[in-house]
């Protein structure tokens, strides 16, 4: 599936570039994803998660810290 240019095929370097500049409604929405998908499965402080992308070199880093004051951090399905 194509977000950004739909029918138009592109490098994955020309792909990951643009996904680098990512808007801030973006990076808001990457970072609710996120929350919602760490959730399914942790206890989370989700006040406290931090979404970043460096560009050299291209990383993408999420800081999602646990709860401590739960016995297990780990939910069950």
């Amino acid at each position: 599936m194509r977000l950004f240019h739909p029918g138009r095929r592109q490098s994955s370097g020309g792909i990951a570039k643009e996904r680098l500049s990512c808007s801030p409604r973006a990076m808001q929405m990457l970072k609710n994803d996120l929350t919602h998908a760490a959730e399914k499965y942790l206890t989370i402080e989700t006040s406290e998660i931090s979404v970043t992308i460096t560009q050299s070199p291209a990383v993408l880093t999420a800081r999602i810290p646990l709860k401590k004051n739960e016995e297990s951090h780990v939910k069950t399905l």
